[in-house]
């Protein structure tokens, strides 16, 4: 097939249907597993300590995978491809950890054991289908692809705060552990099988890999450089929101059986969010994608702030809404934006590095807010307060970045961007 030949809805639907299982896991870990467990395990002021160090050791050590398996695989000449053979081990990793974890999650150890195999094994996968936007689809239709694989993220995200959050509600752990693993099984092999005729050498210039030579590109490449720096405030001031929702319900709104009003709001915020984001992607093919990245971050930042002032389900609710499609958009958006200013054959370098951006970021967000939180006081209002805060403060950060070092507003120019 042409290289770069125009894809196919069906294709490209197929090609990121393994969005969905990998958020899936992740937001079933970070929003629901982890805090559930841990609050049965940990006194209540040190229990967002506790999650937020598990989280961190767990991401920190599954982005060197992301990495690796990024650069890895731009070079890899296989019968099976060249991403596929890291996703498809990526994805074993994982559903065998997904498997041990059913039987062992007793103690802490055990627990922070698995979180770390799980980033592991998904953190691989994830750095080798990411560059699949660059690899296959046409500049034309990256946009295209880009909310499609927002949308599954988005509604990967659903499920897991809807399915896992009701599960864990009525006490079945191990339930919808299987259902995880029953989805990510499917979505991997929708992947695998749909990019199996062009994941081949063929499809990119073969670079080979030194250090020295990619940070002199990185630094050559202004956009890519600016883009990752606010890519990083940004993600620190919203990935780790997420970790910490299970206790503000429970604590701060004072929710009884917070799992099951979890698996509610997750539900409501992310239809509403994974609808927005495939319009959004087709907006942004005929317009650019200079405003939205610009944008985004803006409107999530403020969003962030009047959480502080709710009291009331329904409330976050609305302002939850408008936060889910702001991250949502912004997280699958950027990686298309990226698409379009890195080299040619190096995707896989510059985007696993881009996402390595994001992985400090998802790192450090939840160990910074739990420090917060256990330096106010554990679960009070005001240690919630300074975590809103402080958590808006970096959107803004990214922001003001993105406006001065990355993007360019003048309206001639929008639409060739």
């Amino acid at each position: 097939m042409e290289k770069y030949s125009r894809k196919s809805f069906k294709y490209i639907f197929g090609m990121n249907s393994i969005y969905l299982g990998n958020n899936y896991l992740w937001i079933s870990f970070e929003s629901l597993f982890l805090p559930f467990l841990i609050a049965r395990m940990v006194a209540q002021n040190a229990q967002s300590l506790y999650l937020g160090i598990i989280a961190f050791a767990g991401i920190i050590i599954g982005i060197s995978f992301n990495v690796f398996a990024g650069i890895t695989t731009d070079s890899l000449e296989t019968r099976f491809g060249r991403r596929r053979p890291f996703i498809m081990l990526g994805s074993a990793i994982t559903l065998a950890s997904l498997i041990y974890f059913i039987i062992f999650h007793s103690s802490i150890i055990s627990i922070l054991i698995v979180y770390i195999l799980i980033e592991i094994g998904s953190n691989m996968a994830y750095g080798s289908y990411l560059p699949l936007v660059r690899d296959i689809i046409p500049d034309y239709q990256r946009g295209t692809s880009s909310g499609i694989s927002g949308f599954f993220t988005l509604i990967g995200t659903a499920l897991g705060f809807g399915i896992s959050g009701l599960l864990l509600g009525y006490n079945k752990l191990n339930l919808a552990l299987m259902a995880i693993i029953l989805s990510l099984f499917i979505t991997t092999l929708f992947t695998v099988n749909t990019i199996r005729n062009e994941d081949y050498r063929s499809n990119a210039d073969k670079i080979f890999f030194h250090f020295s030579k990619l940070f002199k590109k990185i630094a050559n490449q202004q956009k890519f450089k600016w883009m990752s720096i606010s890519n990083f405030f940004i993600i620190i001031g919203s990935s780790g929101l997420t970790f910490f929702e299970f206790y503000y319900f429970e604590y701060i709104l004072n929710i009884k059986n917070s799992a099951i009003y979890v698996a509610i709001a997750g539900l409501i915020i992310l239809t509403v969010s994974a609808i927005s984001a495939v319009l959004i992607g087709f907006i942004s093919d005929k317009i650019g994608k200079d405003f939205f990245i610009f944008i985004l971050p803006v409107i999530g930042g403020i969003s962030v702030l009047m959480i502080i002032f709710v009291r009331s389900f329904y409330l976050f609710l609305i302002i939850g809404s408008v936060l889910g499609i702001t991250f949502g958009n912004y997280f699958s958006m950027s990686n298309s934006y990226i698409s379009y200013v890195v080299p040619r054959g190096s995707a896989g370098r510059f985007m696993s590095l881009f996402s390595f951006s994001t992985g400090i970021g998802e790192a450090f967000s939840p160990m910074v807010y739990g420090f917060i939180l256990f330096i106010f006081g554990g679960q009070k209002l005001i240690a919630y307060v300074r975590l809103f805060e402080i958590s808006s403060l970096f959107y803004f950060i990214g922001a003001i970045i993105i406006f001065f070092k990355v993007v360019n507003l003048k309206p001639e120019l929008i639409k060739n961007n």
